[in-house]
């Protein structure tokens, strides 16, 4: 099994408020960052929604 990769509607939401804020982290989120997040973090065979806003991202798995 591979890991899938979706946008995710939550996660894009998520990045939209943290944007709004000026700050990373947000409760939907499994993983923010601001800028490109690592993706030797996230885990593997795992079905990942992201969602991006500016240079904030939020995953969810």
């Amino acid at each position: 099994m591979t890991t899938t990769w979706y946008t995710s509607p939550v996660a894009v939401a998520a990045a939209q408020r943290m944007a709004a804020a000026d700050t990373v982290g947000d409760p939907a989120c499994s993983m923010s960052a601001v800028g490109r997040p690592d993706p030797g973090l996230v885990p593997r065979d795992s079905r990942i929604g992201i969602g991006r806003h500016g240079s904030y991202w939020c995953l969810i798995w």
